[in-house]
């Protein structure tokens, strides 16, 4: 059982320590300074000059402990810094990078119990469900992470962004649908989520979630995705029970949950084929998060296997 405090104290400290050490060098301080600065010995600081230290590549090459290291040179070279100020940032960082970050990728890696269960004990503590079952936001987490590490998933992401929504049991608004603030969207290529779940950060796939869900409870999850032709014969040759709704905006809840009403088997997906200004998008379900990233995945597999078919 390892901590992430622990991971923090053996990988993280002593690359950031030798990364700001290298800082203060470059600014002509002596290693005596050095150290003083630091709150390490004149030898350790030498260790650092020499390179002989282990340099930990995801703490030196992450742009957070990289402007981190410049803040604390900056702030510790003038003196604009002090001890406790350093301590200050350097916890926030951290604390930063807990939640999905170097320091949690870390973690993992040295507490396999931990890779692939959406964890989440850093940012919420021994509140959180994962301790005896999967948590909601635990649970989008997860999916999330299914979704970034499928490369074909990027070609589904549409123009307005996907998101990964997962409904509490009894769910009744979208304050108690968890999703992704400010959408899922694809950077270079990469699926990439600007920020953790939570709680309200979905209004459109939160609702179709929600309607899936008053007619069939077992349906808690969805992500969007584009659709258009290629897209419906793919969920079709799935063999996917797929529902149409009417894309207008003015009570489209209403339509979605009439939309579902009307099917005695829980729908696999829910599309509509857009309007004036509205891109057309299908919902993938599912009981869960993960489930419903997993399925995304492979609605975005079958798409560029009968692309590929086709050339």
């Amino acid at each position: 059982m390892i901590l992430a405090e622990e991971v923090v104290a053996r990988r993280v400290m002593p690359t950031l320590r030798a990364m700001v050490a290298a800082r203060l060098a470059e600014k002509g301080l002596r290693e005596r300074d050095v150290a003083l600065r630091l709150g390490v010995t004149q030898a350790a600081v030498s260790k650092y000059a020499r390179g002989r230290h282990r340099v930990e590549r995801a703490v030196a090459s992450s742009p957070a402990f990289q402007s981190l290291a410049r803040r604390l040179a900056d702030g510790l070279a003038s003196g604009a810094l002090s001890p406790m100020e350093a301590s200050a940032l350097i916890q926030e960082t951290v604390r930063a990078e807990e939640d999905r970050g170097v320091v949690c990728a870390l973690h993992e890696q040295d507490e396999p119990s931990l890779r692939g269960a959406g964890c989440d004990l850093c940012v919420v503590g021994a509140r959180s469900e994962l301790v005896t079952g999967p948590s909601v936001i635990g649970q989008v987490r997860q999916g999330v992470r299914v979704l970034e590490a499928a490369a074909e998933f990027a070609a589904l992401v549409p123009h307005v962004g996907s998101n990964l929504a997962f409904a509490r049991p009894g769910a009744e608004g979208p304050g108690d649908v968890a999703a992704v603030p400010g959408r899922i969207y694809v950077a270079r290529g990469q699926v990439r989520a600007p920020a953790a779940p939570e709680f309200g950060a979905s209004h459109h796939v939160a609702e179709v979630v929600l309607g899936v869900a008053s007619r069939f409870p077992g349906r808690r999850a969805g992500v969007n995705v584009r659709f258009d032709a290629r897209v419906e014969r793919a969920a079709r040759a799935l063999g996917w029970r797929i529902v149409e709704f009417d894309a207008r905006y003015e009570g489209r809840g209403a339509r979605i949950a009439g939309a579902v009403r009307k099917v005695r088997s829980p729908p696999d997906a829910l599309f509509h084929r857009g309007a004036f200004g509205v891109e057309p998008v299908m919902y993938v379900v599912a009981p869960t998060a993960v489930e419903a990233a997993a399925r995304a995945v492979t609605l975005a597999r079958a798409v560029a296997a009968g692309a590929a078919r086709s050339r």
